[in-house]
């Protein structure tokens, strides 16, 4: 089913719900770069008394406004619009704790609105595989490169595989080839981003440290063993400046990145539904 809701800049967008018979609590799912909503639905199945709504992002694939997919970031215009979309939830279902759960690049996005926004009423932060440093670091001069080239030549487009193993073919996200080489073939996914995107999306990786000593939202973060982009270690530093509270980190030793398509999907999605179970009402 689809869950209409508005921007604050008045666009009408359309979320993807998947219903629950009698709901105890909502998650609100932020899919990653080059990623969509649909991608949440095994997240739908961890407990029979969540309803799941994700939301395709400004940028992305499903992007209404094909001038902007793959050539747009803009980190505030995303908080706004995980602020509207929260609010048409909440409207929806006044009485339930909202959870906002995010993967990958979501994750850094769910992690930074929280931050900002400490009042933020959220039940919880579910992180999965937040990028919040790369397992090969990006020299400064490529940096530096990546913010001129983004700045002078905005249609420039370039694949961010070039970032992480230094080829135009992205690393493998799951051992599970069928559901990886299929992501490839959705309409959905982004094969080039312009240097602008490029750029922002490292200023927020850059930024992951300073959000994380700013959240006081409970949250859960999973950790991919195996994962391509960002190593167990440098998650556990991210995790670390996270004040004192409610937190927790979960790390799955042999899993790739897309965790929740990846042979240890039902672990994961049992310490999902087991953490969210346990904050919410009898």
């Amino acid at each position: 089913m689809s869950f209409q809701w508005i921007t604050e800049d008045a666009e009408q967008r359309e979320a993807t719900e998947w219903l629950s018979v009698d709901p105890r609590a909502i998650v609100v799912c932020l899919p990653g770069m080059s990623g969509a909503a649909e991608q949440f639905a095994p997240v739908a199945g961890c407990s029979e008394r969540l309803k799941v709504i994700s939301a395709d992002l400004r940028g992305q694939g499903n992007d209404r406004v094909p001038g902007r997919r793959g050539a747009l970031l803009d980190v505030e215009s995303q908080h706004r619009d995980i602020r509207a979309l929260l609010q048409a939830v909440r409207g929806n279902h006044p009485d339930l704790p909202v959870f906002l759960a995010g993967e990958s690049m979501g994750a850094l996005l769910a992690a930074s609105y929280a931050a900002a926004h400490p009042q933020n009423g959220l039940a919880g932060l579910i992180l999965s595989v937040p990028v919040v440093a790369l397992r090969r670091p990006v020299p400064a001069i490529v940096k530096q490169a990546v913010r001129i080239l983004g700045a002078v030549a905005p249609g420039l487009r370039c694949r961010p595989s070039l970032f992480v193993n230094g080829k135009t073919l992205s690393p493998p996200l799951t051992r599970d080839k069928a559901y990886q080489d299929s992501m490839r073939e959705k309409p959905h996914y982004v094969h080039d981003f312009n240097f602008r995107f490029l750029a922002e999306l490292g200023e927020l990786i850059e930024a992951s440290h300073h959000h994380a000593a700013r959240l006081q939202t409970p949250s859960l973060t999973l950790v991919a063993g195996q994962d391509c982009f960002v190593t167990v270690d440098q998650i556990r530093q991210w995790h670390a400046r996270i004040p004192a509270g409610e937190k927790s980190l979960r790390i799955y030793p042999d899993a790739y990145h897309l965790l929740w398509h990846d042979w240890d999907r039902d672990e994961v999605l049992r310490d999902i539904g087991e953490w969210i179970e346990a904050r919410i009402p009898d």
